[in-house]
């Protein structure tokens, strides 16, 4: 008997039993079974084709209310919605988003217009992402406009517009440290690209605009720079200082070089001036440093360079060993740094130097006199005991 005939039985079965369910079951328990399955099925259909209208009412509402998003995190989660649903819900999503794509895409641009460069470029990565998904579950409605349209997007905003952005910042801060954060940004974006030299280059090539041996926002940028976050920008910057250094030739600020002796760098400083051949600034800097500092080895850095300039290094170098003779470990600091002998003079050294052994023999002779006083006192101490000892056992 086919499903039909079976089916034609059972109805005819409930119109003679007047509808008494209990003589209907009793009679045919199996076709019972089968109506209530059938009725589960058709329910559970209407019931899905009910919660795929709604769902599909939902997100073309979604789709034309987006633009009215009142910040970025609002509109990106609303998108990411529409992502989702978009190879769930038919073809007429689709076609409205293809209606409204160019109006969704300039609100959302609008609406990171003045984040940081840092967070512009999490926006950017995130659309482009977005608008990849979009593209991928958009083909099975065959709807090329749609399609290539937001495969181009998910390029051209990084490509393009991102580049931009971050090109327009580099171009307008004067690299201080408040802006390592997003440098290091810009480079850990650029070295997720194929050609990183496409933004790094020319980044560089900006930073390179401003002085590095004047500027003292440009040196403390970089001394904050790390190789680890800040990479190809961090080896650039510091070799292009290690070269202004090591010239021989090149004026580097006095504001620079006493924050480089105030922040633990004064052996650079002292490298520097011992080896400037510049007559003029190096005469610039003996006014500015010479003597004005409680820093000897800054005045000895003077002294070894020899260049010719104007200079009182002998009055100077007299006085500091006059005023601190009993002070030998700064005396033979003195003595031992090039170019003093030749400064002060081999009659003055040599009186020097015999001060010094006098002082040292004075030394020696006031440690023995010490210990002897020492071992006497313990000796005393000794005979103390010694007799209380005495005293006692008797």
């Amino acid at each position: 008997m086919s499903f039909l005939e079976k089916t034609s039985d059972f109805f005819s079965l409930v119109k003679e039993s007047n509808f008494d369910l209990g003589i209907i079951y009793s009679q045919n328990p199996n076709g019972v079974y089968v109506v209530v399955l059938a009725i589960l099925v058709i329910l559970l259909i209407v019931a899905f084709f009910v919660r795929n209208s709604f769902k599909k009412s939902q997100l073309l509402r979604l789709v034309s209310k987006i633009q009215n998003s009142s910040d970025f995190d609002e509109f990106d989660l609303k998108l990411s919605k529409i992502v989702e649903g978009l190879p769930k819900r038919g073809v007429e999503v689709a076609t409205s988003l293809n209606l409204l794509k160019d109006d969704i895409l300039n609100s959302q641009l609008v609406l990171l217009k003045d984040f940081n460069v840092k967070k512009k470029i999490k926006s950017y990565k995130q659309i482009s992402l977005q608008y990849s998904l979009i593209a991928k579950n958009s083909k099975k409605y065959a709807i090329e406009e749609l399609t290539k349209y937001y495969e181009d997007k998910s390029k051209s905003l990084l490509d393009d517009n991102l580049s931009k952005e971050i090109e327009s910042y580099y171009k307008n801060i004067s690299f201080k440290e408040n802006d390592i954060k997003y440098i290091n940004s810009i480079v850990s974006y650029a070295n997720t690209l194929s050609n990183p030299q496409s933004i790094l280059a020319p980044l560089q090539d900006e930073i390179n605009r401003f002085s590095f041996a004047f500027n003292l926002d440009l040196f403390k940028f970089v001394k904050n720079l790390t190789k680890e976050n800040s990479g190809q920008i961090f080896e650039n910057c510091n070799k292009k200082i290690d070269s202004i250094f090591e010239d021989g030739n090149t004026k580097i600020s006095e504001v620079i070089l006493s924050y480089m002796l105030d922040n633990n760098e004064e052996q650079k400083v002292y490298d520097y001036i011992s080896n400037l051949k510049n007559p003029i600034y190096l005469q610039s800097l003996y006014f500015y440093f010479f003597a004005k500092k409680d820093d000897i080895t800054l005045d000895l850095a003077f002294v070894k360079n020899e260049t010719q300039i104007n200079q009182n290094y002998k009055e100077h170098l007299d006085n500091k060993i006059t005023f601190n003779w009993k002070d030998l470990s700064l005396i033979k600091h003195i003595l031992n740094a090039p170019r003093v002998l030749e400064t002060i003079g081999h009659i003055d050294y040599r009186n020097v130097l015999e001060r010094i052994e006098k002082l040292e023999n004075e030394v020696d002779y006031n440690a023995k006199v010490a210990e002897i006083l020492e071992v006497a006192r313990r000796a005393e101490t000794i005979a103390k005991e010694a007799k209380a000892i005495a005293r006692s056992g008797k």
